[in-house]
C-alpha cells in the first residue's frame, strides 16, 4: 500500500468532519470526537507531508 498524498489526507479529513453534525445540534458522542480528533491528525499528518517535501525541494 501506498503512502496517502497530504490531499488524500486532506479529502479524507474533511469526510470525516462532514459525518459531525453543527456544535449547536446538541453535546458531541463518543464517535463524534474521535473523528473529530482523527481529522485532526490527518490534517496534522499533510501538514507534516508539505513540509518534509517543502525541504526536500
Amino acid at each position: 500500500m501506498s503512502t496517502p498524498t497530504a490531499a488524500e489526507l486532506r479529502d479524507r479529513a474533511t469526510e470525516l468532519e462532514q459525518r459531525v453534525p453543527p456544535a449547536h445540534a446538541g453535546p458531541r458522542t463518543d464517535d463524534e470526537r474521535m473523528w473529530l480528533e482523527k481529522a485532526a491528525a490527518l490534517r496534522a499528518e499533510a501538514d507534516r507531508l508539505e513540509a518534509a517535501r517543502a525541504t526536500e525541494k
